[in-house]
């Protein structure tokens, strides 16, 4: 009985550790995207339309490397000089029947100082 207890833990510690470093791929997976969008997308765009083609690239990219993140959980906001960007999502820890029960909240928030277009 001790030897089920132990195998049952030994097998929670893996899947948590799974969670935990799937849970920082998505982080590290979000935060480039967002450079790499701003990076080419933030000094070639007119202004008035900067801010919703860089949320619609990011939205785009997330999707296509396999993170879900809804229409709201990407804000761009345009003040000029300046583009502030925000993706909130979260990373399911449990899924029963499709939906999570249990998920790791996580937020990437970042302000970019962008040239004028030339």
């Amino acid at each position: 009985m001790k030897a089920l207890v132990w195998v049952l833990v030994a097998i929670g510690c893996v899947y948590v550790f799974y969670t935990g470093a799937m849970a920082v791929w998505s982080y590290l997976e979000i935060t480039g995207v967002v450079e790499e969008v701003v990076a080419e997308r933030a000094s070639r765009s007119d202004r008035t339309e900067r801010a919703t083609r860089v949320k619609e690239d990011i939205a785009k990219k997330v999707a296509a490397s396999g993170i879900k993140v809804d229409d709201r959980g990407v804000w761009v906001s345009d003040e000029g000089r300046t583009l502030d960007v925000s993706v909130r999502w979260s990373w399911p820890v449990i899924v029963y029947q499709g939906e999570e029960v249990v998920a790791i909240p996580l937020r990437h928030e970042r302000t970019f100082s962008v040239p004028e277009k030339r």
